[in-house]
């Protein structure tokens, strides 16, 4: 591994330098964004560097500047980790109307969040409000307690309009909760009018990788009144609009009731008589329907219940790392000793403190040891390093286009970018590597050597080359989990399959090490049970093949997203098949997967593979879609 020095300058907080930019660049005040959550005093000195936030904070201030606060991996103390899983532990309750215990975890959680700051009350408020709804509450005093969530940040301000507004997704959430128990008691025209007024706001002040998680049940409910209303054009327009949203993320919340509506819709529109339609009409409400068919599928198999009400969405949480696992994971990886890590940083005992969790180190401290480490930025920063902190909607662009297989406009952008990047670091330097490793590869301007060459180098710009042992011990930063993925493609015909299977092994036990529920590692946990399953299944290990492609596609379904699920049911098919002879399983039961893989791809337009499907299935069971 190459010893390069970064300078501490390069360092700088680049949350709080998103936090600047975005709030001039939308030319409001530090006042507007802050107000109700922090001192205006503070919110400076986060701008500035100066000082750390919370998490909590941290994504109410992102989100009111509609920011993903996705985009940003953060280092935090036991103490915050306690707190963050508290909380998730709340919610859990709450889904699950486990009202006794909620209440017990609520109280206890109240009286030692009591000085820690609004957000953590309005937290609080939140989860009670949906208790008692799930308990039967009364709509008119939920409301109250709704308006008394939504005053400790929003003091004396409306709730609608919603549009022109900066929103917390707790506001957002209390907003959304409001026009939904208002339904009853308030006329259709009005509620049209809000849930309006909140998809606009959507469309106008959250980032697309948010918004997909608000947007559809919103939309879901503003067609069901367009249609009350035979506003039947307007509602086929948002119900497509709500669609592509979905296809565009990968996402399938509330895509079962949207997709039935819009084919409802069309076949109102044609007085009951669906072959009156336009044939490619008639052909997108067949292919709806089966693609609600693989849901349907998928749901039953998975147990997975479908979604009622979104009322708390979990943001960042895959990109939580404990301060003292990656000190102590990365330092035994590269084989030192606590005296050896500490050399010119610090006193060795300080390192020990930290490595225990007695301590959390200063701004300083956590800076020098972050990075001889290897590790990118201070507490908080973007995931993808990529140079100045305003390119992170560059980056966010050029992920979705690499996911949507647009790899020619990915290539532009990113080239464009490098050529005006004045950062260089090994992260920067990783980042461009492997993201121009993997479009070239793409476009067929790369060889699958090539490919593979070039992305080992980007992983070994921050990983040692490790022996199995010491590998196990890793704590893997997101762009080497997506390396050692990318390397998993074009391993096999390099002869480096067992080392990727290896380091695969080694990613799926980082995560499985982690603190939080397994469905909170959507982006590299799925991905890295598919590719070593894949992998495995080429070795001929079936049955250990189909069992990674199961997990993959519980969690993927749990998360509500469908692009590995896509994937890793046709890898279980394709498993099952190979297992047939054994009588694990029956032909009928390997094509389901593999039909419902192809519906998947089909709703995402991933047309190549799918054309590979059918055929597949043509040839294999003499069957068609």
């Amino acid at each position: 591994m190459r010893k390069e020095v970064v300078k501490e300058s390069e360092y700088k907080n680049e949350y709080g330098r998103i936090i600047a930019y975005e709030r001039k660049r939308t030319k409001l005040s530090v006042t507007q964004i802050c107000e109700g959550i922090c001192e205006r005093s503070y919110m400076q000195r986060i701008e500035s560097g100066e000082r750390f936030c919370d998490k909590m904070l941290a994504d109410a201030l992102l989100q009111r500047l509609g920011v993903a606060s996705e985009k940003f991996s953060y280092v935090i103390s036991k103490q915050e980790l306690n707190m963050i899983v508290w909380k998730e532990k709340i919610v859990d309750l709450v889904d699950q109307n486990q009202k006794n215990d909620a209440y017990y975890e609520m109280d206890a959680y109240r009286k030692q969040t009591e000085a820690k700051g609004v957000l953590y009350t309005q937290f609080l408020l939140l989860s009670e409000i949906m208790l008692k709804w799930k308990n039967g509450e009364k709509t008119d005093r939920l409301l109250e307690k709704v308006l008394e969530a939504w005053n400790l940040t929003r003091r004396n301000k409306k709730i609608y309009p919603i549009k022109p507004q900066r929103l917390s997704y707790f506001e957002l959430a209390l907003a959304l909760l409001h026009a939904r128990l208002s339904e009853d008691s308030t006329d259709e025209f009005a509620m049209t009018e809000r849930y309006q007024d909140l998809l606009e706001y959507l469309e106008k002040r959250v980032e697309e990788a948010d918004r997909v998680k608000w947007y559809p049940q919103i939309a879901y409910r503003f067609i069901r009144l367009l249609q009350k209303q035979k506003k039947q054009k307007e509602a086929l327009q948002y119900s497509e609009k709500a669609i592509q949203l979905l296809q565009k993320q990968g996402s399938i919340i509330y895509l079962p009731e949207l997709l039935e509506q819009y084919r409802a819709l069309w076949i109102e529109k044609a007085g009951g008589k669906i072959e009156y339609l336009p044939p490619s009409i008639q052909r997108q409400l067949s292919e709806a329907e089966g693609i609600c068919q693989a849901l349907n599928l998928c749901y039953r198999e998975y147990k997975i219940e479908p979604l009622e009400w979104i009322w708390y969405i979990s943001f960042g949480m895959s990109e939580l790392y404990l301060c003292q696992d990656i000190i102590k994971g990365r330092r035994e990886g590269l084989g030192w000793t606590q005296i050896e890590l500490a050399e010119g940083i610090c006193d060795p005992v300080t390192v020990s403190r930290i490595e225990s969790g007695a301590s959390f180190p200063k701004r300083g401290t956590l800076g020098k040891l972050l990075q001889k480490v290897k590790w990118s930025g201070e507490n908080c920063t973007l995931i993808a390093q990529s140079g100045k902190a305003e390119n992170h909607r560059i980056t966010s662009q050029v992920s979705n286009l690499t996911y949507l297989g647009k790899h020619k406009d990915a290539e532009i952008l990113l080239e464009q970018l490098e050529k005006e990047n004045q950062t260089k670091n090994v992260f920067v330097e990783q980042y461009f590597l492997s993201n121009l490793a993997t479009v070239q590869f793409a476009l067929g301007k790369k060889n699958g050597q090539e490919f593979y060459t070039l992305l080992e180098e980007a992983l070994h710009l921050t990983v040692p080359v490790l022996d199995k042992e010491k590998l196990q011990k890793w704590h893997f930063m997101r762009a080497e989990v997506m390396a050692v993925n990318e390397m998993s493609y074009s391993c096999e015909n390099v002869g480096k399959m067992e080392y990727v299977i290896d380091l695969l092994e080694a990613v799926k036990k980082f995560y499985e090490r982690q603190h939080f529920d397994l469905r909170h590692y959507r982006a590299g946990y799925e991905l890295t049970l598919r590719n070593l399953g894949n992998l495995l299944g080429n070795l001929g290990e079936y049955q250990e093949a189909v069992q990674l492609a199961d997990m993959c596609i519980k969690l993927s379904l749990q998360s509500q997203k469908i692009g590995n699920t896509a994937t890793a049911l046709y890898d279980k098919g394709w498993g099952m098949e190979h297992l047939l002879g054994e009588g694990k399983f029956g032909n009928k039961e390997s094509l389901s997967y593999i039909k419902a893989s192809y519906y998947f791809d089909l709703f995402l337009g991933r047309n190549k593979q799918c054309e590979f499907t059918k055929k597949h299935i043509e040839e294999y069971y003499s069957d068609d879609i």
